[in-house]
Formats: structure tokens, sequence, C-alpha cells
């Protein structure tokens, strides 16, 4: 049976990890903060002490972390997971990162014989619970193709983007629109709220405008409902938002995308930073 490490246990990881469990895999965890790897001691899942130790003997190891700097802490060093890869092992990321940061990956990866792919999640933490949610992939199509019952066990479907780092490509490009279009939303309000404009009226007829997204809609309902839990985390559309700029070749090459980061890095600071990004909205338009 195919042995499967998973480092990484946050909103996202945690329920993805379970998945793979309960699909039958046995299993290894590791966190930078070992109490979120309790509950699955009580699963029968095996905990490791550190990175090396979970990657260690596993076919299958997966990464899901916050940002290019935690991928690197988690990969590298005399106790990072790449000291442990072996010739086959296939490496699975599903972080959000920069294609550089997957293609720097995937170089320390074949250093070992092991393969890489970076494979971002489109979707948040009830499809992650699920297990609806959708691959974005950049990779070898054969080890996909290898890697397929597990990634079947996180994912409806795996869409292939090109060779590594395209996967991570596509994350950004695509919630750069998610993020970009809720700001956008947000200023709208306030500067109606600023004209004077009554705010029930000027809410019901920009979002009766074909400008705006039935995401948006359903983001607004959310909000209407008290906007908890947090689905995607506010702070963390900042840092996807950076890695776009970083991407795309800086703030002169990014305008739009760096004053929406510029958005919600005032929101961060004035405390929204661990609640739902939609209330990036709440704070604009107050």
């Amino acid at each position: 049976m195919t042995r499967v490490a998973f480092l990484g246990l946050g909103a996202m990881g945690a329920p993805m990890a379970h998945r793979i469990f309960a699909a039958g895999f046995p299993l290894t965890v590791w966190n930078r903060n070992p109490e979120r790897a309790s509950p699955f001691v009580t699963l029968g899942a095996s905990v490791a002490a550190t990175p090396r130790e979970a990657a260690a003997g596993a076919d299958v190891v997966c990464t899901m972390l916050s940002d290019p700097a935690a991928l690197t802490a988690v990969s590298d060093g005399p106790d990072g997971l790449a000291s442990a890869l072996q010739p086959g092992t296939i490496w699975l990321d599903f972080s959000t990162v920069t294609p550089e940061a997957s293609r720097r990956a995937a170089a320390k990866a074949r250093e070992r014989g092991a393969d890489f792919c970076d494979v971002p999640v489109a979707g948040s933490v009830k499809p992650a619970t699920d297990g609806t949610l959708k691959l974005l992939a950049g990779g070898d199509p054969a080890v996909l193709a290898k890697a397929k019952p597990v990634l079947d066990s996180v994912s409806k479907g795996v869409i292939h983007f090109g060779p590594v780092g395209q996967g991570s490509a596509m994350k950004l490009v695509n919630n750069l629109l998610f993020g970009v279009t809720l700001a956008a939303f947000g200023e709208a309000l306030g500067l109606a709220k600023k004209l004077g404009l009554p705010e029930k009226e000027t809410t019901d007829w920009l979002l009766s405008i074909p400008a705006v997204s039935p995401y948006l809609r359903a983001k607004m309902d959310f909000l209407a409902q008290g906007g908890e839990p947090a689905a995607f985390q506010l702070a963390l559309m900042e840092k996807d938002l950076r890695l776009m700029v970083e991407a795309g070749g800086g703030p002169a090459a990014a305008p739009v995308v760096d004053a929406a980061r510029g958005d919600y890095e005032r929101a961060r600071k004035a405390g929204f930073g661990e609640r739902d990004f939609s209330h990036v909205l709440s704070f604009l338009s107050r």
C-alpha cells in the first residue's frame, strides 16, 4: 500500500490529511505546532518529530504550507524533508507559492532521484473537508498518473497546465481575480458611502449589475450571515497578492494587483487578518 506523509496541518491541510487517511493510506503527519497533529494519533496515524522523519520511507510526500519561506524551511537542512527523499518518491506540493519556488523544490527532489509536482488547490475549507477540491497541476503527466489514487482522495479533478511551476502560476492567476474583485467592490461601497448614497439601495443595485459575479454575491450573503468561520483567511489573500506582484515583475508591472494588496494589508493591520478574506469588504465599506 502506498505510504503517504503529509506535512502542514493548517485549515486546509488537516482536512486533506483526514481524507487521505480515510481512503486507507498508511499516513504519517508532521506540523510545526505538534498540537495540530494530536487528533491524528487518535485516528491511528503516525506523527513525526521532524519533516525528515515524516518523509522517510514515504512513497508520496504531501506538503500544504503557507508560503515559499515555509516551503523552504520544511524542505531544507538536515531535518528537512528533501534529505529523506528516495529515488521514485513523489513529492506533491499543494501550497500556494510562486512558480520559482516550485521549480526550486523540484530541483531538490531531482537531486535525490525523486519526482515533484505542484498541485495547488482551487477551493477552500469545505471542499477540502468533502474531498471536492480541484487541483491546478504542474509537472510530468506520468508522475501525476502514478499519484492519482492519492490525488483522487482529496479532489474531484486534476487540471494539468504544463511543466513544474505552471500549476503554481495558474493558482496565482486564479486568486488574482478573487482578491482584486472583492477589493474593487469594497472600494465601490466605500465611495458610495462617502458620496452619501443610501447603503441598502446602493448595495442591492450593485449586486444586480452584470459586472458582479455570482461568487461576490455569495460572499455578500456570507457576510450578511455573520462572516464566520473563515474559509480563507484575509492574511493569506494578502500573501497571495504579494506573490502575484513578485511573480509579475513588481508593482510597476502589476499596479492594480499591488493596489489591492494594499487594501488587504490595511485590513490586516486593522485586525481582520484571521477573518475570512471577504471581510476586506467590511473594512473598505465602513
